[in-house]
């Protein structure tokens, strides 16, 4: 049998880790259960993070990261529509795609779990989205209003319907997800 990579033991604790954490909370997850999970040794564990608060953060943060990504791809959209549209759709097919990952990004307890400068960098990643609603509002693609208020009245129905594709749910057909973006749009568009 070949022997796995480095990358491939790091994917298989980090797939283990979001699984574990999900299903049984983060403060039930032990090194233990998450190398039998991964099937790997506690050792090798050891070998890539310091101990199971380092595990959960770096876990957490890397998953939070890509999904950032993804949404950020879309500020290269020619419109704002475009834009906040691709964004709105792009959570839908990470949630599709990584069910268990978008659970585990949206687990609030994951956050108090990280370090001083790995929650800045969470912050950041919010701020770089709320700048994107900024500028949508800015140019008048969206009304003029908080974006806070912006970010919920368009993130908010998403993560329902995302949350319940991703907990395993039928969730929603794509013509319901066209639909209920249609309808959240007319509430938040600029005229």
């Amino acid at each position: 049998m070949a022997r796995l990579s480095k990358d491939e033991i790091q994917l298989k604790i980090r797939d283990a880790v979001v699984d574990t954490v999900v299903k049984n909370g983060a403060g039930a997850a032990s090194v233990g259960e998450i190398a039998k999970h991964a099937r790997v040794s506690a050792g090798t564990i050891y070998l890539h993070y310091e101990n199971k608060e380092d595990m959960l953060q770096k876990v957490y943060l890397q998953v939070k990261t890509e999904f950032h990504a993804l949404m950020m791809a879309s500020k290269t959209e020619q419109s704002s529509e475009a834009m906040i549209k691709r964004m709105w759709f792009d959570m839908f097919a990470f949630a599709e795609a990584h069910p268990l990952d978008f659970q585990f990004i949206e687990d609030a307890g994951m956050v108090s779990t990280l370090t001083l400068n790995q929650r800045k960098q969470v912050t950041a990643m919010g701020s770089e989205i709320n700048d994107l609603v900024q500028r949508s509002i800015d140019d008048r693609t969206l009304d003029e209003m908080p974006v806070p208020v912006a970010v919920n009245l368009l993130i908010g129905p998403a993560l329902l319907l995302a949350k319940k594709r991703a907990s395993g749910g039928s969730g929603a057909s794509r013509d319901v997800v066209d639909q209920t973006f249609e309808r959240v749009w007319r509430a938040v568009a600029g005229g």
